[in-house]
């Protein structure tokens, strides 16, 4: 990887706030003007993941030095049984951790099980819901990987090594992950640790769509 396409640990920080908190400011400003506007007929979780998709869309499609950034763990060739492997491992792992951590009400998932029920996603299926279902269980588990593993993971991991990268990435992100903290920075563990044995992101990628796309699902 070329040298001049590398990022600092700031960069990396200016990066993903940039991109997790223009969908928040976007949402907030939105729905101010349709407050005022007098429209109440808009479902807010849409909102907020059209605002998502059209962030992280903007930001792959506007910065080539990212593209570069990411495209050998992303194109990296990994075996078809490693992967399996690794994807199969990855989410008894994850599922012993819901049970643990969820199930025995150590944590709960009720504020984002009260989102949806609040919202009109799950009345019917509709456009709104096709979209939100493949954001949620495509886009975002792609964007996530490549942000948090592909871009956080490998800069912390030149800087301070594999594992304490391992550490920080995973609780950074369990703290943007709201009341599931400890779940997903254990899952955050698991995506990290599948990358770095892989040097690949394409298992990691594979298993969190699996895994948000049983989640809302089950939700």
């Amino acid at each position: 990887m070329p040298l001049d396409r590398s990022y600092s640990l700031k960069e990396v920080i200016k990066q993903l706030g940039l991109i997790l908190l223009l969908p928040a400011i976007f949402f907030i400003i939105t729905s101010l003007i349709l407050e005022m506007l007098g429209v109440k007929n808009v479902d807010s979780t849409f909102v907020f993941i059209l605002f998502q998709i059209i962030t992280y869309t903007w930001f792959l499609a506007l910065n080539p030095r990212f593209r570069e950034y990411i495209r050998d763990p992303l194109c990296s060739k990994v075996k078809i049984r490693t992967a399996a492997f690794y994807i199969i491992a990855g989410f008894v792992l994850m599922a012993l951790t819901s049970v643990l951590i969820l199930g025995t009400g150590i944590e709960t998932n009720e504020g984002q099980r009260h989102l949806f029920e609040s919202s009109d996603l799950r009345s019917a299926v509709t456009f709104q819901t096709i979209i939100a279902v493949i954001a949620i269980g495509l886009i975002i588990p792609f964007f996530e990987e490549l942000l948090f593993r592909g871009l956080l993971f490998t800069t912390l991991s030149n800087k301070y090594g594999a594992w304490w990268a391992l550490i920080i990435s995973s609780v950074i992100f369990g703290m943007l992950h709201g009341g599931v903290f400890i779940a997903t920075s254990i899952f955050g563990l698991v995506f990290g640790y599948i990358f770095y044995k892989t040097k690949s992101l394409i298992p990691g990628i594979i298993l969190h769509m699996i895994w948000n796309s049983l989640s809302v699902f089950i939700t």
